[in-house]
């Protein structure tokens, strides 16, 4: 009975409720903008950091002396690969963190922070959205013609472009130099905390480090959207040791290196690392800016607050016979303030479909504009353009807030509206 009282009221007053409607569709198309910005600059991130770091999960191998290393690598990627762990791809790499790996064109040289051998058959669809600048990687395990993919700030250093042949130094594992020559298949555009390094064919890394072919140091772990890292990792870890891998799990990269000489004694190691312990100061970046996000809503929220018990305290004046006939009709101070605070809940859930919707619109539009030309954009942006994110229950939570925050703001009108006298009312006094 009462949702369709309050649905009539609605109506039938529309051009009372306009302006309380609008401001609060707006208040909600303006977090909507914020959140899905927030949402999509994170997911964006963590995008560039599994390419960088080896998944959203890495598992990294260690024998005695701390020597990185994977013993049976097709063993594990069978074990992983029947698990019935939520993995989008599964992938073994070989990276090379040494800090002696060169590249040299025509005189010029630039240090990589670290080399990285992918098989890009099985990542392919993980890199789709590295912002290539020119070439592919789709060619980096030609056996014809090795070749590496760099970033933009190493090919301007070198001044090479793609088809260029440049020459890779680097020490084996037992600590020879060696080289190889390698075309330019891709250059890539990347931000400084993840770049400098460059992709690469892992067999081919493998046979210039002396390592066998099916070599790897890590396995990277990429996961659906959604998944909750945290609770994934745990899982991963009972996994594996229920298979008898020794199987160490740390919550930062400053705990692993912190342990690892302890842990790490006769036995090969399996050290797991999530995403979140290898971007634990952005996000805290990224939380932060997520705070400001909810101080604006409470501003926004405390405006419309305030609308609210202005707009509601002229509509009960109005409706005061409207009311002492409800109350002569035997409905209860109780149900006098459950009709106005279900025509709020009301109120505020269509308002925000309708601020959702504006939100989304202008988040629509916006993601066509590149704004690779914004210093230090690149971290957050996705080929030089905003990636939009929503998650479900964070949008219900804002939608959550909003109505509670209405419904506060016309609790006391409600309130007051419930001591109307059903005698003066109907006579039209006070």
């Amino acid at each position: 009975m009462y949702p369709f009282f309050a649905y009539r009221n609605l109506t039938r007053r529309s051009r009372r409720y306009i302006f309380i409607f609008s401001a609060m569709a707006l208040s909600f198309a303006v977090i909507t903008i914020i959140t899905g910005i927030s949402n999509g600059a994170m997911v964006a991130l963590q995008d560039k950091a599994a390419r960088y770091f080896a998944g959203h999960i890495s598992i990294t191998g260690f024998l005695p002396g701390q020597i990185q290393s994977i013993n049976n690598t097709d063993e594990l990627l069978t074990r992983l690969t029947e698990s019935s762990l939520p993995l989008r791809t599964i992938s073994p790499r070989t990276i090379y963190y040494r800090g002696d790996a060169q590249l040299f064109f025509e005189g010029e040289r630039v240090i990589q922070r670290r080399l990285i051998g992918i098989d890009v058959d099985k990542e392919q669809a993980e890199f789709a959205t590295m912002d290539i600048s020119s070439g592919s990687l789709a060619s980096l395990n030609n056996p014809e013609s090795p070749g590496i993919a760099i970033s933009q700030s190493a090919a301007k250093i070198l001044r090479c472009k793609v088809g260029d042949m440049i020459t890779l130094y680097l020490s084996t594992y037992d600590g020879q130099p060696n080289s190889i020559n390698l075309v330019v298949h891709a250059i890539f555009n990347e931000t400084s905390l993840f770049g400098f390094v460059a992709y690469m064919d892992r067999h081919i890394l493998n046979i210039l480090i002396k390592k066998e072919s099916d070599f790897s140091t890590d396995i990277a772990l990429y996961v659906h959207n959604g998944i909750n890292l945290n609770k994934l990792v745990n899982r991963l870890h009972s996994y594996l040791t229920n298979l008898n891998y020794k199987t160490v799990l740390f919550s930062s990269r400053e705990e692993r290196d912190a342990k690892l000489s302890s842990v790490v004694k006769k036995d090969p190691v399996f050290v797991i690392l999530a995403q979140n312990a290898q971007l634990a100061q952005i996000r805290q970046f990224i939380t932060a800016f997520l705070g400001i996000t909810y101080f604006i809503l409470v501003i926004f929220l405390l405006i419309t607050m305030t609308g609210v018990i202005n707009t509601y305290r002229v509509l009960i004046h109005e409706r005061k016979k409207e009311i002492g006939v409800l109350r002569a009709l035997g409905m209860q101070k109780s149900g006098v303030v459950s009709l106005f605070l279900m025509e709020s809940v009301e109120l505020s859930f269509f308002a925000s479909l309708v601020g959702f919707v504006i939100g989304s619109a202008v988040l629509f539009v916006v993601s066509f504009f590149n704004l690779s030309f914004i210093p230090g954009s690149g971290l957050v942006l996705e080929q030089g353009h905003l990636r939009i994110s929503f998650s479900v229950s964070l949008m219900l939570l804002n939608m959550f807030l909003l109505i509670c925050a209405t419904m506060l703001a016309v609790l006391r009108p409600a309130l007051h509206a419930s001591h109307v006298s059903p005698v003066l009312a109907m006579r039209g006094g006070a």
